[in-house]
């Protein structure tokens, strides 16, 4: 019966990390260190390994810390595939204090690994710097004094986080710094971080009133909210067409590929417009997050190709 009880715990706490959004930056980091590497960046899978080793314990801090920190929160909304904790925590309470304690070392472990990074390459201490950025901008989310989502400040955050420091850490990881063209890239991304928070903040929406968090879809609703999602999807597609006429194409890159690519998440964008119920919201929040991942996958597929040559 003991080892049954340890098993159900261990089980639970696995389903805390709740892996689909950790693994989803996997593909985000990877266009990242992709994009160094197409852009002059020496290929070494010893450090992209290490590098997303770095990145993947800090993602999953994440995890564990909101739902210890949105307890309260995530104990009066309704739990969906994408929105409203893992309800872990609220099937089993006692796992409150282990949920934050895991994070804190998570965190640490990314800290100390990418110290060890910074020493073994000799990379600048900026580049440690980045990697405490992206820890603390992941636990202040939820987690006091700050509280990001709560203040108003949670798209900013993950716009940052999605569209710049996950990408960021895969191209710093293989190029040793953040240069203009990552930083020009970035901003197609930064627009798809934006469509990601939209996305799951809009099946909280009742939740988040009640519970006090300020952010754009408990100030402005979810028709609106669909109607952001679906323009930073236009305006991320324009802007692949008109990096095809930058200096980012003297890479290899054909940006106009990267625009067809991204008409993925543009067409489930546009499908979600007038479906702006409740009833409704999980599942267009569930079809932009794999949309957003399959578009993910399909940029890396077509980066490896390049770097192939053909």
């Amino acid at each position: 019966m003991a080892n049954y009880s340890i098993q159900d715990k261990v089980i639970k706490i696995l389903k805390l990390g709740r892996f689909f959004f950790v693994f989803g930056g996997f593909f985000l980091y990877s266009i990242g260190a992709l994009f160094a590497v197409l852009n002059g960046a020496e290929l070494d899978i010893i450090k992209f390994l290490t590098g997303y080793m770095i990145l993947f314990l800090g993602h999953l801090s994440v995890s564990y810390s909101n739902d210890y920190f949105d307890f309260d929160a995530d104990s009066i909304g309704e739990k969906t595939n994408v929105s409203g904790g893992s309800g872990i925590l609220q099937l089993d309470p006692s796992l409150k204090e282990t949920s934050k304690w895991i994070a804190v070392s998570l965190i640490l472990c990314s800290i100390i690994i990418g110290t060890s990074f910074t020493l073994k390459y000799n990379y600048s201490p900026i580049f440690l710097c980045y990697i405490v950025f992206g820890n603390l901008l992941g636990w202040f989310y939820t987690a006091p004094p700050i509280r990001l989502s709560y203040r108003g400040l949670g798209e900013i955050s993950t716009m940052l986080a999605i569209g710049f420091v996950v990408p960021g850490m895969g191209y710093y990881v293989m190029k040793g710094l953040i240069d203009l063209n990552y930083i020009i890239f970035s901003i197609p991304l930064l627009l798809y971080g934006i469509y990601f928070i939209l996305s799951v903040e809009i099946p909280d929406m009742e939740t988040d009133i009640i519970s006090g968090k300020k952010n754009f879809v408990t100030k402005n609703g979810r028709a609106l909210s669909l109607k952001l999602i679906l323009l930073v999807t236009i305006i991320s597609t324009s802007m692949y067409v008109i990096f095809q006429a930058s200096e980012l194409s003297d890479i290899g890159i054909n940006f106009y590929m990267v625009a067809l690519l991204s008409i993925v998440p543009l067409t489930f964008a546009a499908l979600g417009l007038n479906n702006n119920t409740k009833e409704k919201s999980a599942e267009i929040a569930f079809n932009n997050l794999n949309a957003l991942i399959l578009f993910a996958v399909l940029t890396n597929i077509y980066f490896l190709v390049r770097l192939i040559g053909f």
